[in-house]
């Protein structure tokens, strides 16, 4: 019995530490997208104005860039973030199943 008990609290240690990090990987993919759709609306509008030169921030500072090379950076952040989001869905994909699997697992654990 006391077998089963020390199983019982290791699944459900496993199980909490899994729930732990899949709410980690919610919240990052949640700002990652929050980024893209911000870089998106940034290229977007740049791509309204008028002029060959625009202000760029730096810190506490601003720099003039001229609107392609910007356009090209937002495109490139815009890239890596997508990336970045394709490797947290697939964390996301494995810590789900691992939740799933830990609370089968404990479920059968505590039916015996």
């Amino acid at each position: 019995m006391a077998g089963n008990e020390s199983l019982i609290q290791e699944i459900a240690a496993g199980l909490r530490n899994s729930k732990g990090q899949l709410e980690m990987v919610m919240a990052q993919l949640t700002q990652l997208q929050r980024q893209k759709q911000l870089a998106q609306v940034t290229a977007k509008e740049l791509g309204s104005y008028p002029v060959d030169q625009v202000w760029r921030s730096c810190g506490k500072m601003f720099l003039v860039e001229s609107k392609t090379d910007y356009t090209q950076q937002l495109d490139a952040d815009a890239k890596t973030i997508e990336e970045q989001i394709k490797a947290l869905e697939v964390k996301k994909h494995y810590l789900e199943t691992t939740v799933q699997n830990s609370i089968e697992a404990l479920k059968k654990a505590v039916q015996r």
